[in-house]
């Protein structure tokens, strides 16, 4: 490169130096270190978030605990347990538009069959978008990044743009973040509204055939007291 008569090689050094310095505070900020271990509750956190900056639901869904990925897994019995209530309660040319309206339709139309499946229907759009400073205000603070409870079965993870993730020591001794619980309810909460309106329209469906049945009983009743009576007169 050729250098302008107002630049000199001094400034060149300074910029080099600035920039190699930027380097390695993102690196010591971002916590480089050996290989993370998922048994150990920075190395876990560490290892969820290289999931959700590289977009790997499997992995993400990988360290959720065991009551966030029950959520998915209860909403995807739930959406089982409509599919089979349209089928048994509904007209058949209802169907269609119940199966579109209750998101019912998603099962077949993903091949979901469990919770991870789920998760990844509801997350694999949610691409978070990488920068310098997302990678930075993610890592682990240091020193006090890492807290414990006395059993230290659970963790806190404070990083530096001070959000915090709640982990627990789960029993096959990897630690997994509790923190998404709400999350997952608040993304899957569409999934119970919806089956209260299909319940809600089943037990209307119910009462207007018992009103039929309970008219055409009496409809028949009063007949044949009519041909009794007109046997007695005879």
């Amino acid at each position: 490169m050729r250098m302008q008569p107002n630049e000199s090689p001094g400034r060149f050094k300074v910029a080099a130096l600035r920039t190699l310095l930027m380097v390695c505070l993102v690196s010591a900020l971002v916590g480089c270190q050996g290989e993370l271990l998922p048994q150990e509750a920075n190395g876990a956190y560490l290892l969820f978030r290289q999931g959700l900056l590289a977009g790997d639901t499997d992995a993400v869904y990988g360290f959720l605990s065991e009551d966030t990925k029950q959520v998915f897994d209860d909403r995807v019995k739930t959406l089982q347990d409509m599919s089979e209530q349209i089928v048994r309660f509904l007209p058949q040319v209802d169907q269609k538009l119940a199966r579109s309206q209750t998101g019912v339709e998603l099962l077949k139309k993903h091949d979901i069959k469990d919770g991870a499946d789920l998760f990844k229907i509801l997350y694999q759009d949610k691409a978070i978008e990488v920068s310098d400073g997302l990678e930075v205000g993610s890592g682990i603070r240091f020193p006090g990044g890492v807290e414990f409870n006395e059993e230290e079965t659970e963790a806190v993870i404070v990083t530096w743009a001070n959000d915090q993730f709640h982990l627990v020591l789960e029993e096959d001794g990897i630690w997994r973040v509790a923190s998404w619980k709400d999350d997952a309810r608040d993304k899957t909460a569409w999934i119970l509204s919806n089956q209260e309106s299909l319940e809600k329209t089943i037990q209307d469906l119910i009462s207007e055939e018992k009103k039929e049945i309970d008219t055409v009983i009496k409809y028949l009743l009063a007949q044949e007291q009519k041909r009794a009576s007109r046997g007695d007169k005879n």
